[in-house]
């Protein structure tokens, strides 16, 4: 479904790549998790799929395809059609993405109908759907209300609500639950996993947290100065690393008890 060939991503006229040789192929269904620390390169990544690459940021080598078809190779109207529908993006403050002077219900619906041609009650019926998915309570009046009126773990799952909309056919998640309690972090974490179990969504989620990385992912990916240093099944990442750092970061796991979730 995705395959990424050896690309490299530098920003303006730095000379120093930010991203060096990433490789990713990915089956439809699969969870790879790209895991390590802040600023290995892990957002830029999944920004990359996407075509959004901030501030001059771009693919000088190798290639993104996605089924079968190369994404750098996309004009503006191809994009518009892609994002949000077959390949969608929880970002990791999705509540910031959010125009702030305008009611939750008023900017779903408008998402909502520019890519599904539905009427305005049909697709406020759809957007409270995923907001209560979400779990967030009454979904009409969390619709009926500005940003500014939610606290910002409900901002954030409105965001990865309106991500899953459209059950895409590949979710990238930037850090979804880190702004969210444990308990809904697993409320989130369950509910991706139904995505892929219900409808066959692979996903890739980034993430610093290991354990959910471990708890989620059919493949790991381990980076640290914009390179991949450990790769392959979850166990093999898990239980024989190759790389120090991997090491240590699963050390660095906290463990209850003697117990340890890694």
């Amino acid at each position: 479904m995705l395959s990424i060939q050896d690309i490299t991503v530098q920003y303006g006229k730095n000379p120093q790549p930010t991203i060096e040789h990433f490789n990713l192929d990915m089956e439809q269904g699969e969870i790879v998790s790209v895991v390590g620390e802040s600023g290995s390169g892990k957002t830029t990544v999944i920004r990359a799929v996407l075509g959004l690459l901030p501030g001059g940021g771009s693919v000088t080598e190798g290639d993104i395809l996605f089924e079968g078809k190369s994404l750098l190779k996309y004009d503006k109207k191809q994009w518009r059609e892609l994002r949000g529908t077959d390949i969608s993006m929880i970002f990791q403050d999705s509540g910031a993405m959010i125009n702030p002077v305008r009611k939750i219900g008023s900017q779903y619906v408008e998402y909502i109908r520019t890519h599904k041609d539905l009427s305005k009650k049909d697709a406020w019926d759809l957007a409270v759907e995923m907001l209560e998915r979400m779990r967030l309570p009454s979904g009409d009046n969390i619709m009926k209300s500005y940003p500014f009126q939610l606290s910002g773990g409900m901002r954030q799952r409105v965001g990865i609500a309106m991500a899953m909309t459209f059950e895409p056919k590949l979710l990238l998640a930037d850090e979804p639950a880190s702004a969210l309690d444990v308990t809904t972090q697993a409320q989130i974490v369950r509910q991706m996993m139904e995505l892929r179990d219900n409808f066959g969504t692979g996903i890739i989620i980034v993430t610093h947290n290991i354990g959910v990385a471990a708890y989620m992912a059919d493949k790991m990916i381990v980076m640290q100065y914009g390179k991949v240093v450990d790769e392959g099944d979850r166990e093999k990442v898990l239980h024989h690393p190759e790389d120090a750092y991997t090491k240590n970061l699963i050390a660095s796991v906290p463990s209850l008890e003697g117990a340890r979730y890694v």
